[in-house]
């Protein structure tokens, strides 16, 4: 799942990419995977019936202004009093193509993070939204498990989104402090750390590669209850946060399953992981093999001589 450093990676790169451009039309294949919202529907003077040609009557000739994040979720501002809301999930995916891009590429791109996977021509199978922008360049949403969903509101909607009211603090803000993440970490003193700081209500945008790799530099291993933390190895965590998550947007993010970047080229975050995935690899600190187990099912890696 695409954490914060490749959430951002996608918001920089569209946003310098998208801007000022419109929607000459959209095709939608997985009407599932779209909606609009309340608010929209009811300031509409006519209603179509039919929900994919309301959303697509609805971007026509809409122009980006800029792309946003908050947590995961990215979020497009239209020219108008609408706005697009994209959570991409699992494996949700944006290429976005122009002449140039296509001639390099051909139009194919490797969109599994794996150098045996063969290259897919866009759009392909896994293609569910696209936006043909006006000056001949093309947006594609592609996402193989279909978690993922596009939403239009009202920008007077947005604070009434269910996702965004229930997000804690963002962890690049100057308002995340030692003490906001204290207090939001002691709410679950029986919690594993891993899964605590994992948890969006405590903080968002951390997963399970970044809570890995901000342990791992916090030296604390990831089965530790918050209960059982010192304050200063709950300060050891919390100054890792930044660092690590800002290191992961510098390296355009850690393409490690199905995240790629807007162009289809992966970022590079993994050669920088110190135990994310590196299960019985030798810790690049001090040379003990990395360990892994199960979490609240998911994976952590950690190395047993450097984290305590």
């Amino acid at each position: 799942m695409p954490e914060l450093p490749e959430v951002q990676t996608i918001v920089d790169e569209l946003n310098r990419k998208l801007k000022n451009l419109s929607i000459k039309t959209v095709i939608v294949n997985a009407p599932k995977m779209i909606s609009v919202g309340p608010a929209v529907v009811s300031n509409r003077r006519t209603i179509s019936g039919n929900q994919v040609k309301e959303f697509v009557a609805l971007l026509t000739s809409q122009r980006f202004v800029s792309v946003k994040r908050r947590a995961k979720l990215l979020i497009f501002d239209l020219s108008g009093p609408l706005s697009i809301l994209v959570h991409l999930k699992m494996t949700g995916q944006f290429i976005f193509e122009n002449k140039e891009l296509r001639k390099k590429t051909g139009g194919t791109y490797r969109l599994l993070n794996k150098l045996s996977a063969p290259k897919e021509l866009l759009p392909s199978k896994h293609t569910h939204v696209i936006f043909y922008l006006t000056d001949g360049s093309i947006l594609y949403f592609n996402d193989v498990r279909k978690f993922g969903y596009i939403k239009i509101v009202r920008d007077s909607e947005i604070g009434q989104v269910k996702e965004l009211n229930e997000y804690g603090p963002e962890p690049l803000d100057k308002g995340f402090t030692f003490d906001v993440f204290e207090k939001n970490i002691a709410k679950r003193p029986k919690g594993k750390i891993k899964q605590v700081i994992m948890d969006n209500k405590v903080v968002v945008g951390i997963g399970n590669i970044y809570s890995d790799e901000i342990l791992f530099h916090a030296k604390v291993r990831p089965t530790r209850t918050v209960s059982s933390l010192s304050e200063k190895e709950q300060k050891a965590i919390y100054n890792q946060i930044r660092p690590v998550l800002e290191k992961g947007i510098k390296a355009k993010g850690s393409s490690v399953g199905d995240f790629v970047r807007t162009d289809g080229s992966w970022g590079k975050m993994g050669k920088f992981h110190f135990v994310y995935g590196r299960k019985g690899s030798p810790c690049k600190v001090c040379g003990t093999a990395i360990e892994s187990l199960k979490i609240g099912g998911r994976t952590g890696s950690y190395c047993p001589r450097c984290q305590k």
